[in-house]
């Protein structure tokens, strides 16, 4: 029997039974549906967690950081615990020189009580809030904000981030009743910067108090989440005018590039020897997302196996059926394996009819969820446009999973419909 014989035959059986090959490929379109939406969502959900609130960095570079000792509840710096200070200078000297080291940028946190105050032009008032402050080399920070971001003797520059940026146009603004900003509006943006003294810490760690002007010359991915940022020589300067005299530098974090993305686990092997750790929360959290999405999956893979069982419940009771008509094939020369083949082709037309039919209803549902959320849900922080991500391989992970779980379900029947003998066949009917 040729192939075309075959799947032409397979067809006819599904046209004659047409009740039956509805209920199944429903079965099997609600699974797919099912495990795609969870699917999509878990995606959607990894991709803004891991671009917007946790930021990974690209592949070539790795964030090293003091090591802890995780309690659970905390953690705690063994080093910090005994007086150590693991970075500083010499540290970042020595992590520059390890093999496969293109650059390193030290990440230096200002520990000075700090304000800013102003914007009455922009806010129509006056405002105030304590801020903190971290420092970066200029190089790092220059390639994406421009050549503004370096030491000025007639201002502070600073750069925020563009998620402090989000963060104020989702509950700030609405609250004080101020305008929206964009990176383009909030460039050129001055204050006040309130040099040794805050509400939360007073004056606690400065030596003085003083008043700078500052300047928003840019948004930076690299810059403090809460907080700005300004260059390393600036920080230096603000310290050495208003902080205590002879405090040691250390730095909150250090970023090292690789030359090249080959280079980063023998980077890290090096940074561990030294009794450091690497910053793998993007990872972790990638990872965590990546688990609670395949567990959650569960449900519809557990769908798919009842519609399995429900396709073969119902070859089982087809084909109990057709024992007659089968005989006579087997009679009239078809083998065995062409009556499993003829079984096995209805079920995987079944399965692309199902499958298409899940990943329509998991994009429709997907839409209306979303449609749904932005008439419904309030405007948040980091409120994507979509809560899900369907890329094609996603659909088409969704066909051959339905085609491959109604062949396994038609797979039984199918081989004991073959195994019939066609003389007891015939006899019996």
């Amino acid at each position: 029997m040729t192939l075309v014989g075959l799947i032409k035959m397979a067809g006819n059986d599904l046209a004659a039974s047409r009740a039956r090959a509805i209920v199944s490929s429903a079965g099997i379109a609600l699974g797919v549906a099912v495990l795609m939406i969870i699917a999509g969502l878990g995606l959607g959900a990894r991709e803004l967690v891991l671009k917007e609130v946790v930021r990974a960095l690209p592949v070539d570079v790795i964030e090293v950081i003091p090591k802890s000792v995780d309690f659970g509840l905390f953690k705690v710096d063994p080093g910090a615990l005994f007086g150590e200070a693991p970075l500083n200078p010499a540290t970042l000297a020595r992590l520059r020189a390890l093999p496969g080291v293109a650059a390193a940028y030290p990440k230096l946190e200002v520990s000075l009580p700090l304000g800013a105050q102003g914007g009455m032009y922009l806010f129509k008032r006056r405002l105030y809030t304590d801020i903190f402050m971290t420092a970066l080399p200029t190089e790092l920070v220059q390639a994406e904000v421009g050549p503004d971001f370096v030491d000025r003797p007639d201002f502070v520059p600073v750069v925020v981030s563009d998620q402090l940026l989000e963060i104020y146009n989702a509950t700030v603004a609405p609250a004080i009743g101020g305008p929206r900003l964009t990176t383009e509006s909030l460039k050129g943006f001055r204050f006040e910067l309130v040099v040794g003294r805050s509400l939360m810490l007073g004056n606690r760690g400065a030596a003085r108090e003083g008043v700078e002007l500052a300047r928003v010359v840019g948004v930076s991915h690299y810059a403090m989440r809460l907080g700005v940022t300004v260059p390393l020589e600036t920080a230096r300067r603000l310290r050495a005018a208003y902080g205590e005299p002879n405090s040691e530098e250390h730095y909150a974090s250090i970023l090292l590039r690789a030359e090249s993305a080959s280079d980063v686990p023998r980077i890290r092997e090096g940074v561990q020897a030294f009794g450091l750790a690497v910053d793998e929360t993007a990872r972790r959290t990638g990872d965590l997302i990546t688990a609670v999405t395949l567990l959650a999956s569960l449900v519809g893979l557990l769908v798919l196996a009842l519609a399995a069982l429900n396709i073969a419940h119902s070859f089982f009771a087809s084909l109990s059926e057709r024992k007659r008509e089968l005989a006579i094939l087997r009679a009239t020369g078809a083998r065995r394996v062409d009556l499993v083949l003829i079984v096995l082709a209805q079920a995987a037309m079944l399965g692309v009819i199902g499958g298409v039919s899940g990943t329509l209803v998991a994009r429709l549902a997907s839409w209306l969820i979303d449609a749904a959320a932005r008439q419904l849900l309030p405007n948040f922080p980091f409120k994507p446009e979509s809560f899900f991500a369907m890329p094609p391989s996603l659909y088409l992970m969704g066909v051959v999973a339905a085609v491959v779980a109604a062949v396994v379900g038609a797979l039984w029947p199918a081989w004991a419909a073959a195994r019939e003998q066609v003389a007891r066949a015939l006899a019996q009917l």
